[in-house]
């Protein structure tokens, strides 16, 4: 139950918020409910014959903290990609289904089934209480880091109601981890699972349960959460007027302006993010500004850089000893068609049909 409930919000916040940065929390949420719907199935009966469920369960805590913290990165301070720092943070993970496959392939029947009935009376083997403990260092600091974020004193472009879900959902996942801590790092508790003393997976069980409903609300009642306060992750416009004052638009729109007039917009790579990440603002805000000041969007903003940097140099006469693609590239462009595009779009010429007017100019005045 607790899976197809994961699963049926994941595809929730997919159709309804159609964003990268939400996806964070929708992987949490399945991942919580798949590790909710395991804990039924966690006996010395079960084990034994689905040896697979140590691999496909256990590996799950080391994705609770750092999802948690992508998905209020993500809301609170901006996404910026970095796919290094991406494997990184979910390489715990990795590492343990990797390790506890090969542990238990290693094994022959005679000792995985000593190995299971150990767990359950109350002895396992050493590393495993050791390796459970470290799924709880990790995900303390995952949720110190998050809790840094919304509970810091300094909060970054987050509404009052969203910092207020956000720190709910610190907390929460707080509650769980404590639980969890007891039931995986005290070996005394699967004996007493064994012995009919469920109490403390009861904990465990309920808690997370609570979280996964906390989070199916929050996505129905309180959607505002998944677009950091302002309606912008989601496409809507609701609240976009307050995302930022008149006097707070025109700081930003001029710093924006010193960035571009610089000449940041020769990179080909240049986006919103990265923008966003020069200037020390949520790419929410400076999007905001962008179509707020200056009426259009990111993309059309920095083409109009180029396009104008292309016609002064092809003004000047670098035609002469550059082709048309070369001054292109030189702008900022990434490839022909991207250009030609955009170029046709604007001035409803080729770049080919520009050239040769000025072409013709250069020829006269000779």
């Amino acid at each position: 139950m607790g899976a197809a409930q994961g699963f049926l919000l994941l595809v929730l916040i997919g159709l309804r918020f159609r964003h990268h940065e939400n996806l964070p929390l929708a992987l949490l949420v399945l991942v919580f409910s798949l590790r909710l719907g395991t804990i039924p199935f966690w006996s010395a009966g079960a084990l034994l014959k689905a040896p697979w469920l140590w691999p496909a369960t256990t590996p799950l805590p080391f994705l609770f903290g750092p999802l948690l913290w992508w998905f209020i990165r993500n809301i609170a301070v901006g996404n910026h990609k970095n796919s290094r720092g991406f494997v990184f943070h979910f390489s715990p993970y990795f590492a343990e289904v990797s390790v506890i496959t090969l542990t238990i392939l290693a094994m022959d029947p005679t000792a995985y089934r000593d190995f299971v009935l150990s767990v359950f009376a109350g002895s396992p083997p050493y590393w495993l209480p050791v390796r459970n403990a470290l799924k709880v260092v990790v995900n303390v600091v995952y949720l110190v880091l998050s809790a840094r974020i919304v509970f810091g004193c300094n909060p970054r472009d987050i509404s009052r109601p969203c910092r207020f879900w956000l720190r709910i959902l610190v907390v929460l996942p707080s509650i769980v981890l404590a639980a969890y801590a007891f039931v995986a790092v005290y070996p005394p508790a699967s004996a007493w699972l064994a012995a009919g003393g469920c109490i403390p997976f009861i904990i465990l069980a309920s808690s997370m349960a609570v979280l996964v409903y906390v989070i199916s609300f929050l996505v129905l009642a309180v959607p505002q959460v998944l677009t950091g306060g302002n309606g912008s992750l989601s496409g809507g416009r609701s609240g976009r007027e307050e995302l930022c004052s008149e006097d707070e638009s025109a700081a930003i729109s001029e710093k924006v302006k010193e960035i571009l007039d610089a000449g940041a917009f020769h990179d080909t790579h240049l986006s919103l993010n990265k923008l966003a990440k020069q200037l020390d603002i949520h790419p929410n805000r400076v999007s905001y500004v962008i179509n707020h000041v200056y009426n259009e969007s990111f993309c059309s903003l920095v083409n109009d850089y180029r396009l104008r940097y292309f016609q002064n140099r092809v003004e000047e006469g670098a035609l002469i000893t550059h082709s048309i693609l070369e001054l292109a590239m030189e702008a900022g462009f990434s490839s022909k068609s991207t250009f030609n595009r955009v170029f046709k779009e604007a001035t409803g010429l080729s770049p080919s049909e520009y050239a040769r007017r000025y072409k013709g100019e250069w020829a006269a005045d000779s």
